[in-house]
């Protein structure tokens, strides 16, 4: 059975932000429910976004050819599900439990921007809408927290761990069918260098869109470690933290269907601006907002924090020239989406178990220091569909 590029990536981004949606925010509740204190939770998840760098860094510069990408999510999917299995199995010896964790960080990391990466080069190839089919794994990513968030108060803590294995294996099962057109190569690709990730870095304008992207997104780490510990604290259940996680991921889905209408005139550097003001706002009212509405109000600004800070810089490595993107997409994905967070989740657990107050303050402050680093002029090529020969 083939399926069309746009239903094969739909279904491949569900399998996969639907396990990452039970991972992200109950993980560290699974580790409480083996007992961990909160500062090595803290340190664990650190060191699993450090992996997460290395993992998205190591497989990216493996790929050389846009037509590499279908059999390494292949390969990734099933060994992130094996992986997830011994993490369950092992999960009462601290150093087998850290190594399996570090290892599936390194494989789970790589599905984003190997995904993102297929994404932009259909993208470019046959013109699909990278904002439609990345909401479907903005809508799986809801349904992995709030249905599975929802079971784990009814079934226990102690089973997210194998939840999560059973979610990556149908998600590597999935992944098994075919697309009924591959991801090839341009024609001159054949005669061309695969780019180093040091000549990318050696762009200033690069650089500087990495720094800021970093800040705004690394400040999330207190708000993905801590969170759903932090309302528990205040008394709001596991299930209704869930539904919260949830709504926030609704307000990026919301986001990501009109993100073309409504901001295809927007200069990158005016969401650049935009996305930086919102989060440090997001992180500065968090630990005042006590009250459902008020916590309401602060997950529907999800949409304009990681979500358009996401869109802009895949809007950015879209325009760029095919033989740049998985590069640009490994290097995005592992310092903003990963080495970024491994050092803010370090700085959160130092801080979170004196103050969560001082925690999100400083996440605050740091995501209004990302409007230093965003470039005054961003010029980029108008995307265009590209003529390939199978």
């Amino acid at each position: 059975m083939k399926l069309s590029p746009f239903n094969w990536l739909a279904i491949s981004f569900f399998g996969y932000y639907c396990s990452f949606g039970v991972f992200m925010p109950l993980f560290p509740v699974w580790l409480k429910s083996q007992s961990y204190p909160e500062e090595t939770i803290g340190l664990i998840f650190a060191s699993s976004y450090l992996f997460r760098f290395i993992g998205g860094i190591f497989f990216s510069s493996l790929i050389k050819r846009a037509s590499q990408l279908l059999s390494s999510l292949r390969y990734l999917a099933w060994a992130s599900c094996f992986t997830m299995v011994a993490i369950s199995l092992f999960a009462e010896n601290f150093w087998l439990l850290c190594i399996g964790i570090w290892i599936f960080s390194m494989l789970n990391a790589a599905g984003t921007p190997l995904g993102d990466a297929l994404a932009n080069t259909w993208q470019q190839q046959i013109s699909l809408d990278y904002g439609r089919v990345r909401l479907i794994g903005s809508i799986a990513f809801v349904v992995g927290v709030s249905v599975f968030g929802y079971l784990t108060g009814i079934i226990g803590k102690e089973y997210i761990s194998w939840i999560i294995a059973v979610l990556l294996l149908i998600y590597s099962i999935a992944q098994m069918t075919s697309p009924s057109i591959l991801p090839l190569d341009p024609p001159e690709s054949a005669d061309q260098k695969s780019i180093t990730f040091k000549a990318l870095l050696k762009n200033n304008l690069t650089i500087k869109l990495l720094i800021a992207i970093s800040l705004i997104q690394g400040s999330h780490a207190v708000y993905y470690t801590y969170s759903i510990i932090y309302w528990e604290k205040v008394g709001i259940p596991v299930e209704m933290t869930s539904l919260l996680w949830g709504l926030s991921v609704v307000a990026e889905v919301v986001f990501f269907f009109f993100s073309t209408k409504l901001f295809k005139h927007w200069q990158i550097t005016g969401l650049l601006y935009l996305a930086a003001i919102a989060t440090s706002l997001r992180w500065g009212l968090f630990t005042y907002a006590q009250e459902i509405w008020f916590i309401i109000i602060i997950q529907i600004m999800h949409c304009l924090t990681f979500a358009l800070s996401h869109y802009t810089m895949i809007r950015y490595i879209s325009t760029q020239p095919l033989s740049h993107i998985a590069k640009l997409q490994g290097l995005y994905s592992a310092i903003a989406g990963s080495a970024s967070i491994a050092l803010l989740t370090i700085v959160a657990s130092k801080i979170y178990p004196i103050s969560a107050y001082y925690a999100f303050m400083t996440m605050s402050a740091l995501a209004l220091f990302a409007i230093i680093f965003i470039p005054k002029q961003i010029k980029t090529t108008v995307i265009r569909q590209i003529n390939y020969e199978g």
